[in-house]
This record gives structure tokens, C-alpha cells and sequence, in this order.
């Protein structure tokens, strides 16, 4: 087997060249979790998987998670899409996050496969949490590094580009802290770990304090820009770790079709 993996980044993610994910043995299986681990973003032009082949190469990085609650019906997989009548999160641009960062435990993984792609707009933006961290000034890291932060998704009111108000929540909203700097469960590598879409505090600091601190941190992401977007092609699929990774999307235009199939990776157990 000859596979070479082309880099997309300075700092993560391979596109994945001699490796057919519709049908992978015990080697090519290995061959993908290695690949995984060591770059943390895999990306297969062309792939052409239906829903079972999908899941078969998710699984060779780790569980489909269960706890999903875009999931129904016993499906693994999910549609992000404005062309299937059950598609979730159709439209609009999405703030950088991990998925999940509002559960004691946020997915490991995600991948999504291309169905249609809009013409313009519609790119899925991601940063390294890892890289973030490392390059904080060290006077902000010594501030932050016993901190913790709440996070909440509010299923009636939460939207892709707007901060959650923490003293207006429905019954079903879901919160959850973390410390600012979480080290992935597996790798160990210290994350900078906070969302503008997902953040509403930081625990023991007054309002005025928190807002401030929050601020600086999410204005320090920002300023560092994007370590790759991705331009959607029908056929693509991706696979990238949700935790040494953020995600966002760009906005695309009214009209424009966009289908992904979503399927979700849990942390072990």
C-alpha cells in the first residue's frame, strides 16, 4: 500500500493520497487512525462513500457517539444541510467551537462528507486550540491556567453567531465547565479551551472581570486568523479531531445548496 499524505497547514491536517475509504482492510484501517493521531485533520478527495462505508472509516478512529442529540430515528449520522428535510443547522455563519464543549464530554471527533457544496460561501473554517494556546503571551497563560469557564447551548435561542446570555436560559438548556486551559483526555496536550459561541463566564471572576478576560482571549484567537479553510467539493470528506481543533463556517447565499453528512466521534469511555 502506497499512501502519501499531503500537508494542508503549517501546523495540522493531511489530504490523503493512495487510500480508498470505501474499502479499507485491517491495514488501511491502522493506516487512517495513525494518520489521524499524528495530524489530527484527514481530508479524502472524491470519496464517494455511501452511509455504511462512511461509518466503517470512522470507526477505525473511534466510536460513534450515541449521545447525540441531532441524531434520531437510531440513525449514526446526522445531515448539516438545507436540502434534506430533516438537515440541521441549514443556513448562516457559525462561530469558531468545538462540538460539545457544553457536556462533561465533548466529541472526540467529527467527520463530514459532501453532498452538494454551494458555489460561494459556505467554507468550514478551523484553528488549532493546541498552537493557540502555546503562542499566548506567558503573563495571560499564568492568568488562565487555574481558571475555569462555563459553557451553554440553549437548544430553543442559540445561534451560530451570537454569545448565549447566561442569566436568560430555557429548562433545556445544556451547561457545563471546563478549565480554560483542558488537556485533551488522550494526548495530554494543554487546549485553549473557550468558544464565542459557546463561552458565556469564567467561574470566581465578577461579570465585569469575566467579560474583560473573555474578551482579550477571544479578540487573541481571532487576531491569529484561520490555519485553514476548507473550500467544499461534492465528494469530499473529512475527518478532524474536535479537540486539538475549532471549527467555524462562513456564510453562503440564499439559494445556494449545501448538504454534509455529520457523523460524530465519541472519546472512549
Amino acid at each position: 500500500m502506497s499512501i502519501h499524505a499531503k500537508p494542508l497547514s503549517s501546523s495540522f491536517g493531511v489530504e490523503i493520497i493512495g487510500l480508498d475509504p470505501r474499502n479499507l482492510d485491517a491495514e488501511g484501517k491502522e493506516a487512517v487512525k495513525l494518520l489521524f493521531d499524528n495530524h489530527h485533520f484527514l481530508l479524502f478527495r472524491n470519496a464517494g462513500v455511501d452511509e455504511d462505508q462512511h461509518l466503517n472509516i470512522v470507526k477505525a478512529i473511534g466510536p460513534i457517539s450515541g449521545g447525540d442529540a441531532l441524531m434520531k430515528d437510531g440513525k449514526q449520522f446526522t445531515y448539516i444541510s438545507n436540502v434534506h428535510t430533516d438537515g440541521r443547522l441549514p443556513n448562516g455563519e457559525l462561530f469558531y467551537h468545538s462540538d460539545h464543549m457544553f457536556l462533561a464530554k465533548p466529541l472526540k471527533g467529527i467527520s463530514l462528507y459532501s453532498i452538494e457544496a454551494p458555489r460561494q460561501g459556505g467554507e468550514t473554517r478551523f484553528f488549532n486550540a493546541a498552537a493557540a494556546y502555546q503562542g499566548l503571551p506567558a503573563s495571560l497563560k499564568e492568568r488562565i491556567k487555574d481558571l475555569s469557564a462555563r459553557h451553554v447551548y440553549d437548544y430553543s435561542v442559540n445561534r451560530g453567531d451570537k454569545r448565549p446570555d447566561a442569566e436568560h436560559l430555557s429548562d433545556n438548556a445544556d451547561t457545563y465547565i471546563h478549565p480554560l486551559v483542558w488537556h485533551h483526555p488522550e494526548s495530554g496536550t494543554p487546549l485553549l479551551f473557550l468558544s464565542r459561541l459557546f463561552t458565556t463566564d469564567i467561574i470566581g471572576l465578577d461579570k465585569k472581570e469575566s467579560d474583560e478576560l473573555l474578551d482579550q482571549l477571544l479578540d487573541y484567537v481571532d487576531s491569529r486568523g484561520d490555519d485553514y479553510v476548507h473550500k467544499w467539493e461534492a465528494g469530499d470528506l473529512i475527518i478532524w479531531d474536535n479537540l486539538h481543533l475549532q471549527h467555524a463556517r462562513n456564510d453562503f447565499p440564499a439559494g445556494e445548496r449545501r448538504a454534509l453528512r455529520r457523523v460524530p466521534i465519541a472519546l472512549a469511555a
